[in-house]
């Protein structure tokens, strides 16, 4: 099988269904370790408090998170924002914060291997990173297409894939529904995930800024294995 007849070629951010189920059944851990089976009762009345509540005070990221990328958007930019809103109200919004970051890099390793249809790339026919970039090209460029990170054209070698995010929409929606402590979510789901596909892929991914982390772009470098430079490096 070519790579481009993958199922997942070029869907950009669409998740498998069994993935959804599988993230899903990390967060339910996740919260009853952190609030107890009665203490998740208490927290589904805030969330659905806070969800009731952000669509009627920020209409308008509800309709642009719905119409600029897709009604999962939507659904998404929601509940994450009613979690935090919720388990800010029990414990704070440093502690709301530093959960949901757990929790992105819990469910990281079953999201990301989903997206890129981890175990069906690496039997495709060719060189594995090869394939890997040209799934990259296609997932990245579905991506800028739907308008949810914009960036600025491929720069390919043999041993090189490289782009600059130059927007991201989760930081503007976020931000819009007054919840900017969630910006990093997504750098910190990459960070967790792509450490663990470089094998299986050939690869190095390397990250020197992000836009939620103060940079002014989210700069993606995807290295072949044993070609990165050898210099300090500090992903973000």
């Amino acid at each position: 099988m070519k790579v481009e007849e993958l199922k997942m070629y070029g869907k950009g951010l669409d998740m498998p269904k069994e993935a959804v189920k599988q993230q899903m059944k990390i967060v339910f851990r996740l919260l009853r370790k952190e609030f107890g089976l009665f203490g998740i009762i208490s927290l589904v009345f805030g969330i659905s408090k806070h969800a009731k509540r952000i669509k009627k005070q920020y209409p308008d990221a509800v309709k642009k998170a719905r119409t600029t990328v897709s009604t999962v958007f939507e659904k998404e930019l929601i509940m994450m924002g009613a979690l935090f809103s919720a388990i800010a109200d029990k414990q704070g919004r440093k502690s709301a914060q530093d959960f949901l970051i757990t929790m992105m890099r819990k469910t990281a390793p079953t999201s990301l291997p989903a997206i890129y249809q981890l175990p069906d790339l690496v039997k495709c026919e060719g060189d594995v990173f090869d394939n890997y970039k040209k799934m990259n090209k296609a997932l990245f460029t579905a991506i800028h297409e739907s308008g949810t990170w914009k960036n600025d054209g491929f720069h390919e070698t043999k041993d090189l894939l490289e782009f600059k995010v130059t927007s991201c929409i989760n930081i503007e929606l976020f931000e819009a529904i007054e919840c900017p402590e969630l910006n990093v979510l997504g750098c910190e789901h990459d960070l967790a995930a792509y450490d663990l596909i470089n094998g299986p892929t050939n690869s190095e991914f390397q990250r020197p800024c992000t836009l939620a982390k103060g940079g002014d772009c989210c700069h993606f470098q995807f290295y072949r294995k044993g070609t990165a430079p050898n210099k300090e490096f500090e992903n973000k």
